[in-house]
């Protein structure tokens, strides 16, 4: 009778043992960040949508996602949105209105850059789950 449970106990602690051991080798693999710079216009009404469709494509995929909001002096509540969605999991999340960002997002060689000028409305297709 105990030594059909021990080696039941066992067979779990390797499970658990194997999980650990494999989530610690993924967290220490290097992983390469998609980066995506948002062009942004007085787009208070849409900016919430798309950094949630971006936070949830991460979460599903398990990709790190770099999101750069690049706001062109918008008169309404677009950056306090995205400031209020910073903490979102499985982002980097960053706001400027340096429009600098996207002549050095050229020269980055360390992620994948995908620049999406949200003035024109059909670029909002290259964002996943829009």
């Amino acid at each position: 009778m105990l030594t059909p449970l021990l080696s039941i106990l066992l067979v779990y602690m390797a499970a658990i043992a194997a999980v650990h051991a494999f989530h610690a080798w993924q967290k220490r693999r290097e992983r390469r960040a998609i980066h995506y710079i948002l062009v942004t216009f007085n787009h208070e009404r849409q900016i919430e949508w798309y950094v949630r469709a971006l936070g949830f494509y991460a979460w599903v995929t398990g990709k790190r996602i770099r999101l750069t909001v690049l706001d062109l002096h918008s008169d309404d509540a677009t950056i306090g949105i995205v400031r209020r969605l910073k903490g979102l999991a499985g982002m980097e999340l960053s706001v400027t209105t340096d429009e600098s960002v996207l002549s050095r997002a050229g020269g980055s060689e360390d992620s994948d850059v995908t620049t999406i000028d949200l003035r024109n409305p059909h670029e909002a297709r290259q964002i996943p789950y829009v």
